[in-house]
């Protein structure tokens, strides 16, 4: 799975990203609505199921028995439900989150064993871009597509997102992890395996919110 995830990320240092990160909240219209998502919240309960609309302060889902209306300011995060995950409640790896309502250093650390592609905006207003080599709980370093690195410390850190694909629907998803080399004779993977517009931001540290650690694990 881990190696999937680094393909699928192999080129996006030169690859543009049009999602705006100003806005994490307004991600989730541009989710799928074909697509299974697990929607945690604050008192770890954890609905699974599509999006049916999402509105300025809420998101309603279609779970496999009734709508479930969840409230942007109960919505920790947001994960795409893996194919082969059997249960809502089963852990999901950090970068299977397409959303986050957090500002969680925890979060960000845990990122470093799948080296993610992040942007990093500075205090002092610098935007970085790098794969994450490291993180301590007192900085992260990054290294630029010639290997170049540089190291910022926490303090200096406004913000940092991880660049994420943007979610396909469950059958493009289920090829996408089968057909491997194979992905190229499926025109609707297209956009995925050529990186046309297919990445998006996803909100790990900010700075400006209140700092949240806490374990993630449904009930």
């Amino acid at each position: 799975m881990r190696s999937s995830y680094r393909l699928l990320l192999s080129f996006p240092l030169i690859a543009s990203v049009t999602c705006s990160a100003a806005d994490p909240w307004q991600s989730l219209k541009t989710l799928p609505r074909d697509t299974d998502f697990v929607f945690v919240q604050r008192n770890l309960t954890c609905p699974s199921g599509r999006i049916k609309t999402v509105s300025a302060q809420n998101v309603l889902v279609q779970t496999a028995l009734s709508e479930v209306m969840v409230e942007k300011s109960s919505l920790i995060r947001v994960d795409r439900k893996l194919w082969r995950q059997v249960a809502p409640s089963s852990p999901n790896p950090n970068w299977a989150t397409v959303y986050s309502g957090r500002s969680s250093w925890s979060d960000l650390m845990a990122m470093e064993a799948f080296q993610v592609l992040l942007y990093v905006n500075t205090t002092s207003g610098k935007s970085n871009r790098g794969r994450l080599q490291k993180a301590t709980g007192s900085s992260v370093t990054l290294a630029d597509a010639f290997g170049k690195e540089v190291s910022l410390a926490k303090p200096e850190i406004a913000r940092a997102d991880f660049v994420q694909a943007k979610p396909l629907n469950d059958n493009q998803e289920f090829y996408w992890e089968e057909l491997a080399a194979a992905r190229i004779f499926d025109p609707a993977l297209y956009p995925r395996l050529l990186h046309l517009g297919d990445k998006m931001q996803v909100r790990l540290y900010d700075s400006a919110l209140p700092e949240d650690n806490s374990p993630i694990q449904c009930k």
